[in-house]
């Protein structure tokens, strides 16, 4: 009886919901006066500490900091036995910033002279970009975004040809892992009604992109634990959770701990069933950009090559930093003079300090209206 409650509650939910997670907590419930500029406060409470930055950080990133990190803690009325872990991660990803912040600065000349960018108003090639030896490539998103699923389903179509005689899989979070058994490639969707069947009764938006991968040769493996993540609230709150609670927890750095390390054992796992597999793991940037706590190319190490697909009105959420780069005026009347234009940002020569802006490659779409 229980398995089925959960499993009504979850179809009710993510129909509803349709993952509009972007960048943790959903958008449309964030407070209005959290997203219009002036957070003026001096220090942030975390838990019981009184956390004073740098006078600079928080002028300038007192509200990016509150969005990104401290509006995660959860309710210690509510999850005894992890709220103050949560808060302990959070006071990490705080010092990192702002160690982040005086290395980015120190020097931001040659790092913006390293970035590359041009504007593409049809196909991008992105085979001039992506390694020959690729092993593992991260696309991050900023979910509900009706472009991006598109531009991803345009690059899908070109990885065979791009890396031919090669298996390639599409591991995302937008489809339930299979939690029942252990993992197998006899579970991966390889076919449209696959796809079909198995999210029956859920509206979820990136459909198209999961039958794009499946009609390319690229099979489709569920990363999300929905279940196992729902039990882990059910004994935090002691109690059936509602969607508030579910979201609180998921969007949480505990519970994006939790759901990261758990997609990073699927993809341990078939990797070691596929050594030779390219591996393309679609998922919301916060779970894969490189400075991102506890992300999957930490995680899982190297041989990573993470992509962003933004708008420019996200730039500053994905990481505030970008909030420093500007580009000339004859790229900005490039990118503005189409809807349809694509503005791509890479790194001219290998350099460390993209694990400081989160990426190697960025596609920034066209902002939403």
């Amino acid at each position: 009886m229980i398995q089925k409650c959960f499993a009504l509650w979850v179809a009710i939910y993510f129909a509803s919901c349709g993952f509009l997670f972007a960048q943790g907590k959903i958008l449309s419930q964030m407070p209005k006066e959290l997203l219009r500029p002036g957070y003026k406060k001096a220090a942030f409470q975390v838990g019981n500490y009184n956390i004073k930055l740098p006078s600079e950080i928080m002028k300038r990133h007192g509200q990016d900091l509150f969005l990104s990190r401290v509006m995660y803690q959860l309710d210690p009325a509510v999850y005894a036995r992890t709220s103050a872990k949560n808060d302990a991660r959070i006071l990490i990803s705080l010092r990192q910033f702002v160690q982040d912040y005086q290395k980015f600065h120190s020097q931001l000349p040659a790092l913006a002279a390293n970035i590359s960018s041009q504007v593409f108003k049809g196909d991008i090639p992105y085979e001039k970009y992506l390694p020959t030896d690729l092993k593992t490539l991260y696309l991050g998103e900023v979910h509900n975004i009706p472009g991006v699923p598109h531009e991803v389903r345009a690059l899908l179509r070109a990885l065979p040809k791009l890396y031919p005689n090669r298996p390639i899989y599409l591991a995302t979070e937008f489809v339930p892992a299979d939690e029942k058994n252990p993992f197998s490639l006899d579970n991966v969707l390889t076919q449209p009604k696959q796809v079909a069947d198995y999210l029956q009764g859920t509206r979820r938006f990136v459909r198209p992109v999961l039958y794009e991968a499946v009609n390319a040769g690229i099979g489709v493996i569920g990363l999300e634990e929905e279940h196992a993540l729902f039990r882990k609230v059910w004994r935090e709150v002691k109690s059936f959770p509602n969607e508030g609670q579910y979201i609180e927890y998921a969007t949480s750095f505990d519970g994006m701990r939790f759901r990261n390390r758990a997609w990073a054992r699927r993809l341990r796992a078939l990797r070691a069933a596929q050594p030779d597999a390219l591996i393309v793991v679609y998922a919301g940037f916060a779970h894969v950009g490189y400075h991102r706590d506890f992300s999957l190319p930490r995680l899982l190490g190297k041989d990573a090559f993470v992509m962003l697909f933004t708008t420019p009105d996200f730039l500053k959420y994905n990481n505030p930093l970008f909030r420093y780069l500007r580009e000339d005026d004859t790229i900005c009347k490039q990118f503005r003079s189409s809807k349809n234009a694509k503005l791509v940002e890479s790194w001219k020569k290998a350099t460390p300090l993209k694990k400081i802006l989160g990426a190697d490659m960025t596609v920034i779409m066209p902002a939403q209206k």
